[in-house]
């Protein structure tokens, strides 16, 4: 039953590799530089390779904006997400799948009365904005840089012929790689904290984890849809944005219905312009997936880029406008680009709505639990916590001793001080829940029949056996004084992929351990 309920996620995957991938290698196909077949391999395997070597970094951001932690809930957000699509094409308002399942997340927030991070919001909706633009001006410096160097050693037609059939290969396998790096966490976000998955060992010694089996059957569901539906595509398509007028002055038009082979466009275009639209938008699309460039970027002290999942429709719209900017276009229909915007602002809330209201169906009339509600205890050694990590608790001894039954009722109280801000109401919470552990026998024998750890990774649980905790950072504290090993680095860029890894370690303690006291 657990797996049918992934169907949902792995719809949109269909949904995604059948509309939005194509939006990326259409022009490969449109310009007659590969043929389809040979094009729906090659973005395949690569769609999978970027999800599962870099997909991690998104699906992140998405489950901090919201962590669905049911089942149901999860399928749930993965339906309403997909319905608010179709309903958004049937009207013919261009949207994006991301923007379906964020709203769908808070909608899930708001009916769990859990706590939305404000600033992962804002980062994403942010990406949104930032995404066309970004893209059209990566476009137009390329194709500047293609002029300049063409005319300057320019080459034979068989050549220059062979040579952009060779980067066509290339440039759809990176293609692949970067959608499938930053859109798996549209497929599978909202089931990383539900799956119903367990870690596999394989000949007792490598593991594959649950998040590993998740992120591969979603981007296996993307290159599904890419295959399957890119062949019924390869004549028709949308109308997204299409040129007209002639190589040397094209009119740009915007409107129509988004999410589908851009052929109009790109049936239009010479391969080379088809080319850098391409590179430019998955460019666009592996920026904001990439984690090792936050780290150089850190590194050199500059601005980072957030690790968002992003529309490749926008982005391929944004790169065909840049190129079109930069020829001359002299008919850019700006006002059909509202349609854009409007999507931006009534997709989220639509896919809200739907899922609080289905959220309610299924929990109220299916009689089936879609989250778990989370208490929040207030005692001593809690405020001490918050004292240790220079939380401001001025007003908060108005909660000592009492305990909230679900995170609505906390936030109640919470807001009534003015003087937290709402990143510390965040913090509050996550150390004031109440999630009981204990360290059996069993579980230690478990964790070490399953080779999860290493020895000197695992030598230190022995230690914690039969002891009992309330909170979650009770085990991270104490643990990172026994071992290094379990002990979180610095928050900053660098230690990233440390600190991510390790949480996933404390993770899975979390599930082994959970228990109330015998």
């Amino acid at each position: 039953m657990s797996f049918l309920l992934l169907s949902s996620g792995f719809f949109l995957g269909w949904s995604l590799g059948a509309n939005d991938a194509g939006n990326i290698f259409g022009p490969a196909v449109s310009t007659k530089m590969l043929n389809l077949r040979l094009t729906a391999i090659i973005a395949s395997v690569f769609i999978i390779l970027g999800a599962l070597l870099q997909g991690a970094g998104t699906v992140q951001t998405l489950s901090n904006l919201g962590s669905v932690n049911q089942i149901f809930g999860s399928f749930t957000v993965a339906f309403a997400a997909a319905i608010s699509l179709f309903l958004m094409i049937k009207i013919k308002i261009p949207v994006s799948s991301s923007q379906s399942v964020v709203g769908a997340i808070i909608g899930w927030n708001l009916f769990a009365g859990t706590f939305t991070d404000v600033a992962t919001l804002a980062k994403i909706v942010s990406t949104w904005l930032f995404t066309p633009i970004l893209s059209a001006l990566i476009a137009m410096g390329l194709f500047l840089i293609y002029k300049k160097s063409f005319k300057k050693k320019p080459i034979s037609l068989f050549k220059f012929d062979f040579f952009t059939r060779i980067g066509f290969v290339f440039l759809v396998a990176f293609s692949a790689y970067s959608l499938g790096a930053n859109n798996i966490a549209i497929v599978v976000g909202m089931f990383v904290d539900s799956a119903p998955f367990t870690p596999i060992a394989i000949f007792n010694r490598f593991i594959i984890s649950p998040q590993f089996q998740l992120f591969f059957l979603g981007s296996l569901s993307i290159a599904i849809g890419f295959f399957t539906k890119s062949m019924k595509n390869e004549h028709t398509g949308g109308n997204a944005i299409f040129i007209t007028g002639n190589e040397n002055s094209p009119h740009i038009y915007g409107g129509g219905r988004g999410g589908v082979f851009l052929h109009s466009a790109f049936s239009k275009m010479s391969p080379i312009n088809a080319f850098i639209a391409i590179l430019a938008s998955s460019l666009v699309l592996f920026l904001f997936s990439f984690r090792g460039l936050n780290i150089l970027l850190n590194s050199i002290h500059l601005p980072t880029i957030p690790l968002v999942p992003v529309s490749s429709s926008q982005a391929i719209i944004g790169a065909i406008i840049g190129i079109g900017i930069v020829k001359g276009a002299n008919n850019i229909q700006y006002k059909n680009f509202s349609k854009i915007a409007l999507g931006w602002v009534i997709n989220p809330i639509i896919a809200c709505l739907i899922c609080f209201f289905t959220l309610f169906f299924v929990q109220n009339v299916l009689d089936q639990s879609v989250y778990k509600p989370t208490s929040y205890v207030f005692n001593q050694k809690v405020f001490d916590k918050l004292h240790s990590i220079n939380i401001d608790t001025r007003g908060l001894s108005t909660l000592n001793n009492k305990t909230f039954h679900n995170a609505r009722a906390l936030k109640s109280e919470l807001n009534k001080l003015n003087h937290l801000k709402l990143k510390d109401k965040s913090i509050i919470a996550q150390n004031a829940e109440f999630y009981q552990m204990y360290v059996s026998t069993q579980s230690l024998v478990n964790i070490r029949l399953k080779n999860h750890f290493s020895d000197d990774v695992y030598s230190p649980l022995l230690q914690l056996e039969h002891q009992y905790f309330e909170h979650k950072w009770e085990l991270v504290d104490i643990l990172s004084d026994i071992s290094t090993l379990w002990a979180f680095k610095q928050n900053k860029i660098a230690n990233d992929f440390y600190n991510t890894e390790l949480k996933k370690r404390y993770e899975l303690l979390y599930s082994m351990f959970s228990a109330p006291p015998p």
